[in-house]
């Protein structure tokens, strides 16, 4: 065991010294949009083993520690009989990446997930502890991947990321207010996006949607997601229909029509009196509950039937029905 030890550190040694000579060939950075290929193109069997370090560069600055070089060489395809791909994502890149595994930014010294056969596990290091010590881990952590003994509890869907092979020319970005007449139509209704994202707000029909909505609209122009809102004011069997009320707008609402309706929520922490709507939808929360959604990761509920919108003429002043 000493031996192997002394072994590791003169390995991990001669890493560092070559990784101020040219790139890493076993484990290289990639962008973002290299993520997708790294993670999901390569053979589904074998590790892909992921680094992400921080920085405000676009790259960081970031090259792989010696002691994940060292890891990597041990699956090195020819050297043994186990396979790993490895790779280290870095600055920007690194940050965006790390939303997507759902941790809000990269700790100091990186982090690392280890995906295999769809699942991710996050591997936990201590940047006191020694390289030898860790680059042993991180092959522990690799080998029961590769042997598909990892702890269940331990691990996470592998989050989705764009395709690099998608068309440069950004798909349009509709953003629809739904009413009683188009909420059927453009929220229900599109075969194409079988997931409708609405804000749920507090405020009559006909006052458009917030600009935090458009900007999530836009980024995920490209996925299979109809985007839009609702004038809530006073809609009460509709936002009851969601587990809602008044007090608890604004909200976020994600609906999957089709013959088993389904739907999952994000509240803005509205109740703030009994009015509510002093709660705001943050940017951040609202991405990564859309994240969580395409990366399979949400928890929807049955939906009995697709609950609709009562027409403004129905509704009082106040926000209620009129009374008769």
């Amino acid at each position: 065991l000493a031996a192997a030890a002394a072994s590791d550190e003169k390995a991990a040694a001669g890493e560092k010294k070559a990784a101020t000579k040219r790139p890493s060939s076993l484990a290289p950075v990639v962008g973002y949009r290299d993520i997708y290929s790294q993670l999901h193109l390569n053979d589904d069997g074998i590790p892909k083993v992921l680094m992400l370090l921080g920085g405000d560069s676009d790259t960081g600055g970031g090259e792989a520690p010696s002691w994940y070089s060292s890891a990597a060489m041990r699956f090195k395809q020819g050297r043994t009989k186990t396979a790993a791909f490895f790779a280290v994502a870095a600055g920007r890149d690194a940050a965006r990446a790390a939303a997507r595994f759902g941790i809000e930014e990269v700790p100091p010294g990186g982090a690392i997930f280890v995906c295999a056969s769809g699942k991710a596990r996050r591997f936990h290091f201590s940047p006191e502890t020694g390289a030898g010590e860790r680059s042993r881990a991180l092959r522990s952590t690799v080998e029961a991947a590769a042997s598909g003994e990892a702890e269940e509890q331990d691990l996470q869907p592998v989050p989705s990321f764009p395709e690099p092979d998608r068309p440069r020319k950004a798909a349009a970005v509709t953003l629809d207010e739904f009413t009683h007449e188009s909420l059927p139509l453009l929220c229900y209704g599109v075969k194409a996006k079988p997931l409708c994202v609405m804000a749920l707000l507090l405020q009559p029909s006909g006052q458009g949607c917030p600009a935090e909505i458009g900007a999530l609209a836009r980024r995920h122009r490209n996925d299979p997601v109809s985007f839009g809102c609702v004038g809530a004011k006073g809609q009460a069997d509709f936002l009851a229909a969601f587990g809602l009320e008044q007090a608890s707008l604004p909200a976020l609402v994600a609906v999957k029509p089709g013959r088993r309706a389904r739907f999952t929520a994000l509240q803005g922490g509205g109740g703030a009196g009994e009015g509510g709507g002093e709660g705001r939808l943050e940017a951040s929360a609202m991405g990564a509950f859309v994240d969580a959604i395409l990366g399979g990761s949400a928890s929807f509920q049955r939906l009995p039937e697709l609950p609709e919108l009562e027409p403004p003429y129905l509704l009082g002043g106040e926000g209620g029905k009129d009374e008769i």
